[in-house]
Formats: C-alpha cells, structure tokens, sequence
C-alpha cells in the first residue's frame, strides 16, 4: 500500500457539503485506472473493471467528509461567529487554528483569557455559539472583504509521522479509508467492483445514496472508528491490531454470512482483525444495510484516537490489514442472499 498521499489528503479542506477539493483530488490519483464520474450530491463513483465480471455490483465505499465549521455572522467587530458541522467537543475549540473559505484566511477561536474568567466560568467548557474566530480584522467591512457567511472553516493541523508507524493529522478518520480505495483502484482486481468515495457523513449521512445509485450484492464500508485503548479504556479497539469488525451497532447487527466469511479470510490469510466488539453509536454501514430490500454489509473500522478532533492518530498497519483483508473479500463470488 502506498500512503505517499495520505499527507496531501489529510491537509484537504472538505467539511460535509463541501468536499469539492477532496473529490478532484482523489480524481487525480485515479485518472487513466478506471471510469468515474460525480452524482449531483458530489458523491464520487469510480467502475473499476477486474478480470471478471459479476451478476451483481460489489460496492466498495469510504466517507470524504470532516468536522468543521460554518460561517453564520460577522460582527461589527470583525469577528466570526460559527455553527459546528459534525459532533465536535467544545472543549477543544478554543485557540485552535483555522482556515476560512476558499482563500483559506487564517483565523484563531478566540475566547476571554482564563485569567479574566469567573470561577463559575473556568468550571464549566465554553459552548461553541459563545465562542468567535479573529481573522485579525478591524470591523466588519474588512472582515467581508476577506470572508462571507456561508464559507466553511477547517481545522489548521499538520500531517506528522510519530513514533513507530503512528501518523497524525486532520480528517484521518475519512482520509485514510480515501487512500485505501486509491490504492485499490490502481491496482489489479480479480473481480470488477464499484468504489464510492462519499459526502454528508456529518451533516445527516450521505452514505445510502450510494447504495441506491449503484444497488449492490453486498458492500464494505471503511471508516474510522474510536479507539478506546488510552489510559482506562476497555482495549476492545486498538492501535496497531489490524482492522475492526464489530458484531453490531446500535440498531444494525450486519449480515451474518458476510461477516463469518470476513473473520474466515482474514484468519486463513493472517490478516490481524479485531472482532467481538459491539458499537454503542452507529457508522455509515447501518445506513448502507438498511437501504432498498436490504443489503449485505460489513463495516471495517479503521482505529483512531482522538476521532473527529483537528488531530487524529492512526497507525499504517491498521491500513494495510483493513486494504488486504477489502483485496481478499473483492476476490470473492457474491455469495447467494
């Protein structure tokens, strides 16, 4: 696998709804490998062809999309107000750096110093209507010469390599499952199969449109999933131990045979996957596995720390055992349903 452009995709500005810049970059990358072309939602499909046909799609498919935030008011001050696009903690907003609109004008998330703050106010986390981005403007007329309601703001957050092979960045939790499919897509497949490169995840869910464009046999869906091995955490999703198969998810348990067949692949080819893990929350393949008469799905769960922060940690092994085990399950007859 080659994660050479995990970098650049990650740095990618592509907050739900305006994902844009993150399909025509995937674009790039797969140009010349397979036919694609774009639905009216900005939902990127690309027909890969294998040495084999099938009966029926195999659908294939990984969210674009980040948190962020979105521009509702300038101030007569000059400052931004925002609405949160995706579920982000207050906590950690204040002082992070931004990027505003399509000319990128840098930003800071201001709040009072704790210093002027009461003690009721230090005990308690500022909500995100309370708080405004400094584009460093005088008053508002300057402010709209730069910036206008509507424009989305993402997380400034340099793409890093950590310790071992942990990497760091923004959007991780989408961005990886892009560089799969990439990798995938350019490489040779036994069957054809269908990729989606999704939009909306955060904003509502655009996931079932795919499923409805392409009305698959069966469909993988990649994504992030939280990690929950820091420090108190029960270790059921970890760094560095391959992919994630959960049994089930609040109100989806997957199709059973598909997810028999995963566990069975991936244990005769020695591809490390972490299964026996139950999801409290839901993911995109809910989604997928309950559109038209029902399809079956499996979700495979890229582990990630701190997910849908400015900095998510991940680990290259995770990728690599979630591509090889998607290879191996591409190279499989659609089983009867």
């Amino acid at each position: 696998m080659k994660l050479s452009h995990l970098d650049r995709l990650s740095g990618l500005s592509g907050i739900s709804g305006d994902e844009q810049a993150v399909a025509a970059a995937i674009i790039r990358r797969i140009d010349g490998y397979a036919r694609w072309e774009l639905d009216p939602m900005g939902t990127l499909y690309v027909y890969k062809e294998g040495k084999e046909r099938r009966s029926r799609p195999l659908l294939v498919q990984t969210g674009m999309d980040e948190t962020g935030l979105l521009i509702s008011h300038i101030t007569d001050e000059g400052y931004l107000r925002f609405l949160t696009v995706g579920e982000l903690d207050s906590r950690i907003l204040p002082g992070r750096q931004v990027l505003v609109g399509e000319n990128r004008v840098p930003g800071v998330i201001s709040c009072k110093a704790i210093h002027q703050t009461s003690r009721e106010e230090r005990e308690k986390p500022i909500p995100s209507d309370k708080l405004l981005i400094d584009i460093g403007a005088s008053g508002r007329e300057e402010a709209e010469q730069l910036v206008k309601v509507g424009d989305s703001a993402v997380f400034l957050s340099d793409f890093e390599r950590l310790g071992g092979r942990r990497v760091k960045g923004k959007a991780l939790d989408a961005r990886m499952g892009c560089a799969i499919l990439i990798s995938l897509i350019r490489a040779e497949l036994a069957y054809d199969t269908v990729f989606a490169f999704t939009t909306r995840h955060h904003a509502g869910g655009g996931e079932s449109f795919a499923a409805f464009h392409v009305n698959p046999a069966r469909a993988i869906v990649i994504g992030g999933i939280a990690a929950d091995d820091l420090p108190g955490g029960k270790g059921d999703c970890a760094l560095g131990k391959g992919g994630v198969l959960p049994l089930m998810e609040r109100g989806t348990r997957y199709d059973r045979r598909f997810a028999s067949e995963a566990v069975k692949i991936a244990s005769e080819a020695g591809i490390p996957l972490q299964t026996a893990y139950a999801l409290t929350g839901t993911t995109p393949a809910g989604r997928v596995h309950h559109s038209l008469g029902g399809i079956p799905t499996v979700f495979l769960g890229l582990p990630c720390r701190y997910i849908g922060s400015p900095a998510v940690v991940a680990d290259e092994a995770d990728m690599e055992a979630v591509e090889a085990l998607t290879m191996a399950l591409i190279a499989q007859e659609n089983q009867p349903v």
